[in-house]
């Protein structure tokens, strides 16, 4: 189950079906234990290392935000690095909240969109999305609503895949997202659901670029930065919201 707010799509993003029927797979894939599996292989085992540069920006952080934490994945990293934190799990379904409750201890949850933050202004040091703001409504609505709840010295991290720029990365994510995908999903236990990992090949495409994510980001923040890694895969990290 997942909740849901009336909105009029405005700006890049996703389109409210394909997003229901997004949100409801991670929640097939989660509750069956494959999905982390795939993704891992599908990355070449990097996700560990990229979880924690990602969660070691937020050092120092009295709250943290999980921005679409999922089954709680990203959320166990985000305290493991930041032991004295009070860390915040926020997702649209109400079914990966309570997978995350039941994996991570001490947690908060919060029920919500990113367009849509049931936080006070400014009640947040660190927003974090890991591999979950490209599954967002709506991009430019997520970023606003990341700077209304983050005090004026706060950060925004998103770690996540960016949609291809050049011929090469069409190229790698062509291979990558589409056959590789299935590869992976089928090795780690997916089964038949593993034709359906194209969705990511999907949301790549409508996912912003890291130029585009810059522009967008620097309309709500003082300071922001994007490096790019390997396999189609950046950080963004900015600061000082407007």
């Amino acid at each position: 189950m997942i909740v849901m707010i009336n909105m009029k799509k405005v700006g890049p993003g996703l389109d409210e079906g394909f997003w229901k029927d997004l949100v409801n797979e991670i929640e097939r894939y989660s509750q069956r234990g494959c999905y982390e599996k795939a993704n891992n292989i599908m990355s070449f085992y990097t996700l560990k290392k990229l979880r924690i540069i990602a969660s070691s920006l937020a050092v120092g952080s009295k709250v943290i935000v999980d921005a679409g934490s999922g089954p709680g994945t990203s959320t166990w990293y985000i305290k493991q690095v930041n032991t004295d934190s009070l860390v915040v799990a926020l997702d649209p379904s109400f079914a990966m909240l309570e997978i995350a409750r039941s994996s991570v201890e001490s947690l908060n949850l919060v029920n919500g969109l990113f367009e849509y933050i049931p936080m006070k202004e400014n009640s947040a040091d660190s927003v974090i999305a890991m591999f979950s703001f490209r599954d967002a409504r709506f991009y430019e609505d997520a970023i606003k609503e990341f700077s209304r709840v983050l005090r004026p010295d706060g950060k925004l991290i998103i770690l996540d895949l960016y949609r291809p720029e050049n011929t090469l990365e069409k190229i790698i994510a062509f291979f990558q997202f589409n056959v590789f995908s299935t590869i992976s999903g089928l090795l780690a236990g997916c089964g038949l659901d593993s034709f359906n990992f194209n969705y990511l090949y999907k949301t790549l495409n409508k996912m912003l670029t890291p130029k585009e994510l810059l522009v967008m980001t620097k309309k709500y923040f003082r300071n922001a930065v994007f490096k790019k890694l390997p396999v189609l895969v950046g950080i963004l990290y900015a600061m000082n919201p407007l």
